[in-house]
């Protein structure tokens, strides 16, 4: 049986900060145990977990996308030009 994983090292392997790692836990999304006042992350599950939203993530299109444009390239938007920002810094 492998050991549990910890906060630090699942932070490590998900390449994102250690606070994600909590938040995602204390919610409910990222599976966890919570063992005296830590955290602890089954290797197994947390695989399925990855596999899981590594699915989901290439079922859905991106942000801002349709199915339609997933394929081709988006235009790029344009700006009238009153509709700029002003430049802060030059």
């Amino acid at each position: 049986m492998e050991s549990m994983m910890t906060v630090r090292q699942v932070a490590e392997l998900l390449g994102v900060h250690e606070n994600w790692v909590y938040d995602q836990a204390a919610s409910g999304e990222l599976p966890s145990y919570k063992l005296g006042g830590t955290r602890r992350f089954d290797p197994d599950e947390l695989r399925g977990w990855i596999a899981e939203h590594r699915e989901a993530e290439r079922a859905q299109p991106k942000r801002g996308e349709t199915k339609a444009t997933t394929k081709r390239a988006r235009p790029k938007a344009t700006r009238r030009q009153d509709d700029r920002q002003p430049r802060l810094f030059e």
